[in-house]
């Protein structure tokens, strides 16, 4: 596997590589602006000599050429030309017979020259008398004076660099050093420590940085919360599964032992039946839980009467609501959209949501089941409301009434609870339909679910096996 290189180590190859650009780029543009000015100031001071030669005497000319060449003041050498062909001093050196010529007959001359294996730049000026002056100085002192500059820009530059390298490691230190509390902060988490990432953010001043703090310490929270229902829930399901595995064997043990008079075996074989249907019962809500979960079973979309599909599974229920001393009510509102869905599952939904109602209702009470358009004409869909008269729910219950196994563990002590999976499970179940399931409050005080169903049907459908 490759290595990988560290953020630290990219911010201050990022930081020098950006200072190094930054440099050459200033120190190129400079070195060409120098050149360039001083090219320019040199041209300047070889008119202005000229300028001066130009305004003084003709018979002054020749002196003061000739003092001015000796004196050799920054580096300018002057050529003076008379009318006749004279010349002081009598050697023209850099200056050709040609610029001569060219200087007496347009008046002026500004151009550079080679000659020698040097560079010179030239400035003449005709001047009265027939006399013409052309000064003329070395390019090549002019370059080394902005080599010099370059070479200190270039000093300069370095210890820019060096100073970039400097700031680069504080930044990358700065940036780095949170970011690695947080990444041990995730292995401590992943290790199965809790409460480590709360409070983090508070003393951070890099909203970045903060915000990682706080997405830490938010799930450092969930999975507080999430390993406690975690436990919670198999505490419960250890729960429901060893009570009707206690009855089972202690039956079984005196079945076994002979303990049970020939007239006790059908009493006790139907309490074995019943022990054994409530183990499947939650066998399979765990296993269909399970399979919502994994969202591993296929979905067959059809037309769907709900109203239909309603008044078979009131039907159903009828022998165990008579027996439970409850009464079954259906209410269907017309005309209804007609529903795609799986009827099958929606039948499982009623069916769940019936068992919950009737494990609810006291006797002499009424689980009713309404039918109803949805209230939004835009997204036409089917409600179906089923309302217990039992002690209902509180404001905080409706929020929570879908995690699985917390109304059935805060109510186990004071009504006749399920497994806690029943509600769970329909949730997840409409949730793949497509449809939505609320809980709220029925008129007479007990509680009401509301299934929603779309007319367009669920979210994803398949005909597979």
């Amino acid at each position: 596997m490759a290595r990988r290189a560290s953020l630290a180590s990219r911010i201050v190859l990022t930081t020098v590589t950006v200072a190094l650009l930054a440099t050459f780029a200033t120190v190129g543009v400079a070195y060409q602006l120098v050149r360039q000015v001083t090219l320019q100031q040199s041209r300047e001071q070889l008119r202005a000599t000229t300028l001066v030669v130009a305004s003084t005497p003709p018979r002054e000319r020749r002196t003061l050429v000739r003092n001015l060449d000796r004196t050799h003041a920054r580096s300018i050498r002057l050529l003076l030309v008379h009318a006749d062909g004279t010349t002081v001093p009598k050697r023209t050196g850099p200056v050709p017979a040609a610029a001569i010529r060219r200087v007496q007959i347009e008046g002026v001359l500004s151009e550079r020259v080679h000659a020698s294996g040097h560079v010179f730049l030239l400035q003449g000026e005709r001047l009265s008398a027939g006399d013409t002056v052309i000064a003329t100085q070395d390019v090549s002192l002019v370059r080394s004076a902005t080599r010099r500059l370059l070479d200190r820009l270039l000093v300069a530059a370095l210890s820019g660099v060096a100073v970039a390298v400097a700031v680069g490691i504080v930044v990358a230190r700065l940036v780095v050093r949170p970011l690695r509390r947080a990444a041990a902060v995730a292995r401590r988490l992943a290790g199965g420590e809790r409460g480590m990432a709360a409070g983090a953010a508070t003393y951070e001043t890099i909203t970045e940085v903060a915000d990682i703090d706080d997405a830490l310490a938010t799930l450092d929270a969930a999975l507080a919360t999430s390993e406690g229902r975690q436990h919670e829930f198999l505490l419960s399901v250890s729960h429901e599964i060893r009570t009707p595995l206690t009855a089972i064997r202690g039956y079984a043990d005196a079945l076994a032992d002979g303990l049970v008079p020939e007239q006790g075996v059908a009493a006790v074989g139907r309490t074995l039946v019943t022990e054994t249907a409530r183990l499947d019962a939650f066998t399979r809500d765990l296993l269909e839980l399970a399979r919502l979960e994994a969202d591993d079973f296929p979905l067959r979309p059809e037309p769907v009467d709900v109203a239909a599909i309603a008044t078979q599974a009131l039907t159903a229920w009828d022998a165990r609501a008579d027996g439970l001393g409850v009464r079954l009510a259906l209410e269907a509102h017309h005309p209804l959209p007609t529903c795609v869905s799986d009827p099958m599952r929606v039948r499982q939904l009623l069916d769940g949501l019936l068992e919950n109602a009737l494990r609810a209702a006291p006797a002499g009470s009424a689980v009713t089941v309404r039918i109803a358009p949805g209230d939004d004409p835009a997204r036409p869909s089917t409600t179906i409301t089923v309302e217990d008269g039992g002690p209902g729910l509180s404001d905080a219950d409706l929020s929570e009434a879908f995690q699985r196994g917390l109304l059935a563990d805060r109510y186990r002590r004071q009504r006749v609870v399920g497994t806690g999976l029943g509600l769970s499970i329909a949730h997840r179940l409409v949730g793949r339909l497509g449809g939505s399931l609320r809980a709220g409050h029925a008129p007479g005080g007990g509680a009401a679910f509301t299934l929603t169903l779309p007319a367009s049907g669920g979210k994803r459908a398949d005909s597979s096996n």
